[in-house]
């Protein structure tokens, strides 16, 4: 996967928001959103800030496989949002 791609995945796994990120890294929501769609380049500077807010270590962002704890948890997560849905779909069959 991409760095782009990652840190887009793993933004929205933490159901955190373009502009969260982008305040976070001090720069405006257009060009977090050009980072996000690999339309620009990135500093080791801002990937570590990246690494942090995300919770992983650069080394995962860059495509080091070392960190199989937040390859796991990726997947967790998406496991869960499927959960979650299923959940809210039972619950509005049984109000109704």
């Amino acid at each position: 996967m991409e760095l782009h791609n990652k840190i887009r995945f793993l933004r929205l796994s933490k159901n955190f928001t373009q502009n969260y990120m982008a305040d976070e890294l001090g720069i405006d929501g257009a060009n977090y959103g050009r980072l996000e769609r690999g339309e620009t380049g990135i500093s080791v500077d801002r990937l570590k800030k990246v690494a942090k807010i995300l919770g992983v270590k650069t080394s995962f962002l860059i495509g080091d496989k070392t960190n199989d704890e937040s390859e796991e948890s990726l997947k967790n997560g998406e496991i869960l949002k499927e959960i979650l849905k299923e959940i809210k779909t039972i619950r509005t069959k049984l109000t109704q």
